[in-house]
């Protein structure tokens, strides 16, 4: 019998979306120069945080494009580099992407400066908590299409995410390996009963980088939901 686990989902899933979009790689290609003029620029830094790496911001614009979400929200900010591949990648699909995302610190307020996305476009920063955050979008009865945690959950944030998420919610783990905050953030959301009806993606393989020509690694792990399983016969 065949049996799937996070390891044979990741590099099923990862050689799908890297193989089968060759055709992305330059409006990926663009995004470089926006993520190297915000590392490079000191202002935008700060001493305890680091952006992510090349082969996690390309997992989330890959499957940012592949689920196409209306509505995105991020717990971590910083300088906005993830926000800015998540939005690139939705706005491939030609419709407004609204993206919320909070940090006690943010070092930019505007994450989608010097992106090309569809006209209506935006993002909100909340300079705050994840509870501050999902507390707002709970009150104005929001669904995410996409929560990407680069942050540690609060106990506070399962009930207000309990709200917002939906069965095809896409959820991305940022730093998900060992004991760091990504399997934290798995663990409870496993605890709160919040992802049953999702599959855990283990972060791609460094191999399958290779494809597009780069050397890179990814961290970001994936909560894929099932009703975007389905068996092909070619």
């Amino acid at each position: 019998m065949l049996r799937l686990n996070p390891c044979t989902l990741s590099a099923a899933l990862g050689r799908q979306l890297l193989l089968d979009a060759s055709h992305l790689r330059p409006s990926f290609e663009q995004l470089l120069p926006v993520f190297a003029g915000r590392l490079l620029d000191r202002s935008l830094q700060r001493a305890n945080s680091g952006s992510i790496g090349l082969g996690s911001a390309l997992t989330l614009f890959l499957v940012s494009h592949k689920r196409s979400p209306r509505l995105i929200a991020e717990v971590g900010t910083y300088i906005g580099n993830s926000s800015a591949a998540m939005a690139c990648g939705a706005g491939l699909a030609g419709q407004p992407v609204h993206l919320v995302t909070c940090d006690l610190h943010p070092c930019t307020q505007e994450p989608l400066a010097g992106l090309q996305l569809p006209q209506g476009s935006g993002a909100q920063v909340v300079q705050g908590s994840s509870t501050q955050m999902f507390q707002a979008l709970a009150s104005k009865q929001a669904k995410l299409d996409m929560l990407h945690l680069d942050g540690r959950l609060m106990t506070d944030d399962l009930k207000l995410l309990a709200q917002l998420l939906k069965d095809d919610t896409l959820i991305a783990l940022d730093d998900c390996e060992g004991d760091e905050k990504g399997h934290m953030n798995l663990d409870l959301l496993r605890r709160a009963g919040l992802i049953q009806q999702h599959a855990f993606v283990e972060p791609f393989p460094s191999e399958l980088f290779r494809a597009w020509n780069l050397e890179t690694r990814s961290v970001t792990g994936l909560l894929l939901p099932l009703k975007s399983i389905s068996f092909s016969r070619q």
